[in-house]
């Protein structure tokens, strides 16, 4: 009887085992190898800063958007790509300008990242070739919204306070304290996002289906600028185009648009930036559509959102107007920085304790205006007006902002139903 229970347990262990090959065949058999072309960018963002100190400092950062090659999904969105310092130069005197005034001596610096090696969700190492790219700051989308779909005020708000809550607080406390000296080393924040355009092509194990998420029907085309867009000189008709960067499915799961497929357009007007914080805008559509197979199909659409630099503040309108805009907050606050140093003015008691002359001198220059604020109370008020004056000539006075989009700059369009119709029919 016993013999015949350890001869059983035998049997069950080695079916076990003889199992486990079995069922790794059966996964790597589900997964079929997806070649990823050069031209596909790879849109990632550091998840911590670093302090910026050499040429061939690693870097290590992470995909923000799913990389598809046709209707497969290649690259996860959370993969891990690495990299290095490629090269780091000063910016021209001309930029330095608002640091000068606002008392920072540090020549800012730009640092160029070259990725060598993408790290799967798996473990698994894949080295690539990518052209070096420059970070660029906080993204943020902005997207046409009905009236009814807009956020509130307390949206508005939870969405301003986010950074705030995202992890490493006590680091990113640190950096604000040390970039707040006169002289300083330089960092690269946290979330900085690069764009690594692949140079070569890249072999990765992709599910043989496509993405369950990927077959749902979008209300928007997504696209990556392949040409760049700026309001100052871009002219009406000049040519523009784009790829898609992720497939477009219709309500049926059937394929229209698979990734990579071109998109051409033109710019139908632009406006340039000017003073007295005009700021710039510009408009334009794509029309015409390269299918994979070489054949060329019309396309009516019209700009839904784009992804940019959130210090740009750039606003989309229901005809796919791209604006450049100017904080209202900062619209607000320019003549309230008057009262500081009017209240000085008008009774001097005021301006007596260390801490209100190093404040009203750190709105002019800085620690070392904070620092000499403290030789007398006119002196803070001094210091207290140029701050004030500089806040009005950036809110009202100064030269606005103009629409930069540079190459690969995600953007969603909206198609008309019967363009989709037409592209279906003509299959």
């Amino acid at each position: 009887m016993k013999r015949s229970v350890v001869l059983i347990l035998i049997s069950y262990s080695v079916l076990g085992l003889a199992g486990i090959p079995v069922r790794a065949q059966e996964t790597d058999s589900e997964k079929e190898t997806v070649v990823v072309e050069p031209g596909n960018n790879l849109r990632a963002a550091l998840e911590k800063g670093v302090r910026l100190k050499a040429v061939g400092q690693p870097i290590t950062a992470k995909l923000i958007e799913p990389v598809y090659a046709g209707e497969a999904l290649a690259i996860p969105a959370g993969s891990t790509i690495k990299g290095h310092v490629s090269s780091i130069s000063k910016a021209p005197m001309r930029k330095r300008t608002r640091r000068l005034l606002n008392g920072d001596f540090t020549p800012p610096k730009t640092a160029r990242v070259t990725f060598d090696q993408l790290v799967l969700s798996d473990g698994t190492s894949v080295p690539i070739h990518s052209d070096s790219a420059a970070g660029l700051g906080r993204v943020a989308n902005s997207q046409y919204l009905p009236k009814s779909q807009r956020p509130g005020t307390r949206q508005k708000l939870k969405g301003a306070m986010a950074p705030l809550r995202e992890p490493n607080k006590l680091q990113r406390l640190g950096e604000a304290v040390v970039t707040s000296l006169p002289y300083h080393p330089e960092f690269i924040d946290q979330g900085t996002v690069f764009d690594a355009a692949l140079l070569e092509p890249v072999s990765v194990l992709a599910p043989v289906q496509p993405d369950a998420a990927s077959l749902q029907a979008i209300d928007y085309l997504h696209l990556h600028l392949s040409t760049p867009i700026n309001s100052s000189t871009s002219t009406a008709g000049t040519q523009i185009e784009a790829v898609v960067s992720q497939p477009y499915f219709r309500a049926d799961h059937q394929l229209i648009y698979p990734a990579g497929t071109k998109i051409t357009g033109t710019v139908q007007r632009a406006s340039s930036a000017g003073w007295m914080k005009k700021n710039g805008s510009i408009v334009f559509s794509f029309r015409s559509v390269q299918m994979p197979d070489g054949t060329t199909r019309d396309i009516h659409s019209t700009v839904g959102g784009i992804q940019a630099e959130r210090s740009e503040g750039l606003n989309v309108g229901k005809e796919g107007e791209i604006k450049a805009t100017t904080s209202t907050l900062a619209r607000i606050l320019a003549p309230v920085s008057l009262v500081g140093p009017s209240r000085g003015v008008a009774d001097m008691t005021t301006q007596k304790t260390a801490w209100s002359r190093s404040g009203e001198g750190r709105k002019g220059f800085g620690l070392l205006g904070a620092g000499a604020a403290q030789a007398s109370a006119g002196t803070a008020i001094g210091f207290g007006y140029f701050g004030a004056a500089k806040r009005l000539c950036d809110a009202f006075i100064t030269k606005g902002s103009n629409v930069e989009l540079p190459v690969n700059t995600p953007i969603v369009l909206r198609l008309d139903s019967d363009a989709t119709s037409a592209a279906l029919a003509t299959r």
